[in-house]
């Protein structure tokens, strides 16, 4: 009589080397195809190229590196949930991860919905008289950043040497792109003709790729940053027990 084989679970484990390898080559596979659009758009003269560019250029939404970009960050607020659970006897540690990983779930809905640039237009079209630059989103972005960093201090300056320096290289490089490129990048536009003919350019564009490698870069870090002060993270999967094993 054929007896049912027992569901068992089965250990998936991300290992920070696996981990690396996996960020490395989705990057560099990211930024071949971005690099690819940059040459068909100025190089071959097709700026659109039946969607082509539109569908791999890290400066556009709605395409495949804002998918990335939003699974990137969903990650890195899921690995700082689990550093907050993982935090047993210091209270203020795992407020203070539960705080970073709902603040990496706001950057990903940001991410998917362009939040920050509807802020920015509308920003700039009601204040850009009194100075402000013309992407922005970045003031209040900028002040949050503050808020936030003075709030953080105290847990950021308790936790363990290396993984100080790792979070702080990941926060310079993410905000460094995200809000200081972005600073350089609106004063090159702002400078440009008003009644230029398309409003991106080359220079716009690798001031773009800069930023957004920033960007990318850091969260990564961040991810893989968190991942190895974890140990690496496991998952139970449901799986099949050997045949040998249920019916013995």
């Amino acid at each position: 009589m054929e007896r049912d084989v027992p569901d068992t679970a089965q250990h998936f484990v991300i290992t920070p080397g696996r981990l690396a390898r996996v960020l490395c080559l989705t990057l560099a596979l990211l930024f071949a195809m971005h690099g690819l659009t940059l040459f068909v758009a100025y190089g071959l003269g097709y700026p659109v190229a039946k969607g082509f560019v539109p569908a791999f250029n890290v400066d556009f939404e709605n395409n495949f590196p804002t998918f990335v970009a939003f699974v990137l960050l969903i990650a890195c607020g899921l690995v700082s949930a689990w550093s907050s659970a993982a935090e047993t006897r210091r209270p203020r540690h795992r407020r203070a991860w539960a705080l970073v990983a709902f603040l990496f779930l706001l950057l990903a809905a940001d991410e998917a919905f362009t939040l920050h640039e509807q802020l920015g237009e509308f920003l700039f079209a009601e204040f850009g008289a009194l100075g402000l630059p013309m992407f922005a989103w970045v003031v209040p972005y900028g002040i949050a950043v503050v808020l936030l960093g003075t709030f953080l201090l105290r847990w950021f300056l308790e936790l363990e040497r290396p993984v100080q320096i790792s979070l702080f290289l990941a926060g310079f490089l993410f905000i460094g792109g995200a809000i200081g490129l972005e600073l350089v990048a609106s004063a090159y536009y702002e400078a440009l003709p008003v009644d230029r003919p398309d409003f991106r350019t080359l220079g716009g564009d690798l001031l773009a790729t800069l930023e957004e490698a920033c960007e990318f870069a850091g969260a990564s870090y961040f991810l893989f940053a968190v991942v190895r002060r974890l140990g690496g993270v496991s998952f139970n999967t449901l799986g099949r027990a050997p045949l040998e094993a249920a019916t013995n």
